[in-house]
């Protein structure tokens, strides 16, 4: 297989020095490729890229022995007992794998790593990354134009890596140099629906923020404002208030089948009880996520102090946590305590949705959010000519094309749920 260049992996330098010095003194008794121990350290690296709100990562140890050995575990013993990598220990036959991290210690400065050509390894991981992307023909017509357009985009690079040198986090930094090296060699490119909750994934989609005013081009990026909790407030009213609707998301039976008649009961109960003690805000919440206002007004309303980042983690830490442990520990409770200090309903609701599973939720609101944006707006706006980037809960379109991408995103909400949220417009090159 011919391969027009190299393939390279940016690796902490301290973490290379220092496991050179280890082999010195801890040789193995095999014959090892030192290349698979820096694989394994990349690998780390790019989940944490795809999941970056997790600290460890388990091994999909099936791939690595694909691309690189069968004694794959040894080269991972290596690096734990070196602790060049560290294990949560938590393993679960049949749950939970061990999951691993890069030790922060020897992440220290970036270092260039160029893969040869011809190598059987490198050979490996092309045949492999072409054989993930054998779906692509599979998509529906609308997305197989927005993959193309996508493999057609491209990045300052030259100004992407400067800024990303220029970071004053090693461990972010190395992150970065990653991120935009995945993206400027195609190759390692991709573009999926996830299984789980359905959104679309590319490399744009776990790229900071701030590398994304390098995509070339005239581009504007269209967000909703405070788009979990409006997704939330939306599905809750429909619950107390059912209303006609086109949205599979927000008809009876399918909410229902998600959460059980209990979980539905539920949150009626709750609301009914709330109502007659004079107890309910949940138009307060209703009225601030329609006006994308809910960080600003929780502030105002929480008798506390609070910033909006903080009043942001708290929501996020309400939607996904569980309810309790087996323990009966309240994972942030105190959090949890202060939005219901000002959203008592609906932290009640939240919890009473959660009590069956506390991913069904979380899961429920990404695929409402996947099903409007992927399935409706984008498909609409590429009937229109119109062929985006999409980032989950926003949409990057062409500056011109900037009107008539909002009109479509206002008559798909009006239809599905019969409200149109607030935008957040950035000119992403600003």
């Amino acid at each position: 297989m011919r391969l027009s260049k190299p393939i390279i992996l940016y690796l902490p330098d301290l973490l290379i020095y220092e496991l050179d010095n280890y082999l010195k003194r801890n040789y193995p008794k095999f014959n090892i490729h030192r290349v698979y121990l820096y694989y394994v350290v990349h690998y780390i690296t790019i989940r944490q890229i795809q999941y970056s709100n997790k600290e460890y990562f388990s091994l999909d140890k099936k791939y690595l022995r694909s691309v690189t050995c069968s004694n794959i575990d040894q080269y991972v013993k290596i690096l734990v007992d070196g602790e060049f990598i560290i294990s949560d220990k938590k393993y679960t036959i049949g749950q939970k794998s061990l999951g691993y991290k890069i030790n922060e210690k020897f992440i220290k400065g970036v270092n260039k790593f160029k893969l040869k050509t011809e190598s059987k390894f490198s050979k490996r991981l092309v045949k492999n990354i072409y054989k993930k992307k054998a779906h692509y023909s599979r998509l529906e017509p609308y997305l197989r134009l927005m993959k193309g357009e996508f493999m057609k985009m491209e990045l300052d690079y030259n100004n992407a890596y400067r800024w990303a040198e220029n970071y004053p986090e090693d461990a972010k930094k190395l992150s970065y140099f990653t991120s935009i090296n995945q993206i400027e060699d195609k190759r390692f490119r991709y573009f999926k629906r996830n299984r789980t909750n359905k959104r679309l994934d590319t490399n744009l989609t776990n790229l900071k923020s701030d590398l994304r005013r390098y995509i070339i081009g005239d581009y504007v990026s269209i967000d909703i404002k405070n788009s979990q909790p409006f997704l939330l407030g939306v599905f809750i009213d429909n619950i107390i208030n059912i209303s006609d609707t086109y949205c599979c998301y927000l008809q009876v039976e399918n909410y229902t089948k998600a959460f059980g008649i209990k979980g539905i009961k539920r949150v009626l109960l709750i609301h009914q009880n709330q109502e007659k003690a004079e107890m309910v805000k949940f138009r307060m919440f209703y009225n601030s996520v329609l006006d994308g206002t809910l960080y600003d007004d929780f502030i105002s309303r929480y008798t506390g102090k609070a910033t909006r980042n903080a009043v942001k983690d708290i929501m996020f830490k309400v939607l996904f946590s569980r309810n309790e442990c087996y323990s009966k520990f309240i994972p942030y409770e105190d959090e949890k305590k202060v939005f219901a200090s000002v959203y008592p309903f609906v932290g009640e609701v939240v919890k009473a949705l959660k009590i069956k599973d506390h991913s069904t939720l979380p899961i429920y609101l990404q695929r409402f959010e996947s099903f409007l944006f992927i399935d409706c707006i984008a498909k609409e706006l590429v009937s229109n000519g119109i062929i985006p980037f999409t980032i989950h809960d926003s949409v990057i379109v062409k500056t011109k094309d900037q009107q008539r991408t909002i009109e479509i995103m206002d008559e798909v909400f009006k239809e599905q749920v019969g409200v149109i949220p607030k935008y957040k417009i950035t000119n992403i090159n600003e």
